[in-house]
């Protein structure tokens, strides 16, 4: 009996190794503090392993060095594009220059939530940066967790160090935002490429060409360039559940099914809106997404 528990116990604290980069058939994992390389048994390659996956390991015998990959354990989450699993918080960059795609931030917001992921957001470029842009942002996102910073002359990157340490984090946001530079400053002798806005169009161009995550001690760390062309997985009736500022004035709705666009006076949440408690650009946004998915909706199920 005292051996059966003894096994039980030895087989909950099976160490989890994380993947933390793949080229080919050679797999970089993070086990403990040190990276180490490996390599996959076949029946664990049919199913894909992908960066930020927990594994476990074996010691290969053939080689001193080298490991096995001999299971895959349950992702809690996996974002695409690239593909990144098990992400703990979602650092969601903005900043005055380029302009900011209000809608990709909504969507990645909503896209955090119903993934179990923490999201973050990180205003950079604060050298350039006025006080009523942050304090824009802030009024449209005062529910999230927001940090001010510079990624070029690292102010605020320590408070954000901080709170990120012992999470597996990716940086999202839009071209030229500062995705690289932050990295940068958050792991110096990462050394990626920066690149700045293009001149002729104003809009960035991508500098990460490897998908993995980088790690620095208890900071790890994934660029997710993809996240520009984000899909959300809801029905258009499940989108005011993602708007936490709604929630407070739903009471005051005279339909329990109030969808908070075309009612009129009779819907709590416009009528807040009318009254300033609820950001007005956040609010047309949320009545565009909602036309969108259910333009969608309709077509699918018509």
């Amino acid at each position: 009996m005292e051996q059966k528990i003894i096994q039980k116990l030895a087989k909950n604290m099976i160490e989890k190794n994380k993947v933390v980069k793949i080229i080919g058939d050679i797999f970089t994992v993070l086990k403990g503090k040190s990276l180490v390389s490996a390599c996959c048994l076949k029946n664990i390659k049919k199913n894909r392993v992908v960066v930020g996956d927990d594994v476990e390991l074996k010691k290969d015998e053939y080689s001193v060095d080298k490991y096995i990959i001999t299971k895959v354990f349950p992702r809690k989450n996996c974002i695409p594009r690239p593909v990144v699993a098990n992400i703990d918080k979602l650092l969601i960059l903005v900043a005055i220059e380029p302009k900011p795609d209000f809608y990709l931030i909504d969507k990645l917001y909503i896209y955090s939530v119903t993934n179990n992921i923490e999201p973050v957001i990180v205003i950079n470029k604060s050298d350039i940066s006025d006080k009523s842009f942050v304090d824009n942002i802030k009024s449209q996102y005062g529910f999230i967790k927001t940090f001010v910073i510079s990624a070029k002359c690292k102010s605020g990157v320590a408070e954000l160090k901080e709170y990120i340490l012992k999470s597996v984090c990716a940086v999202c946001g839009q071209s030229a935002v500062g995705k690289s530079s932050l990295i940068n400053a958050l792991i110096p002798d990462v050394y990626q490429s920066t690149q700045g806005l293009s001149e002729k169009i104003s809009r960035g161009k991508h500098t990460t060409r490897v998908n993995e995550i980088f790690v620095c001690g208890d900071l790890c760390i994934a660029d997710t360039p993809g996240f520009s062309n984000l899909d959300l997985n809801i029905d258009y009736d499940e989108l005011q559940e993602y708007y936490p500022e709604f929630q407070k004035y739903r009471e005051n709705c005279k339909y329990l099914d109030c969808s908070h666009v075309g009612e009129g006076k009779d819907c709590g949440v416009i009528s807040a809106k009318d009254m300033g408690k609820i950001n007005t650009d956040r609010y047309l946004r949320y009545v565009d997404l909602y036309n969108k998915l259910k333009e969608n909706w309709e077509k699918k199920y018509d």
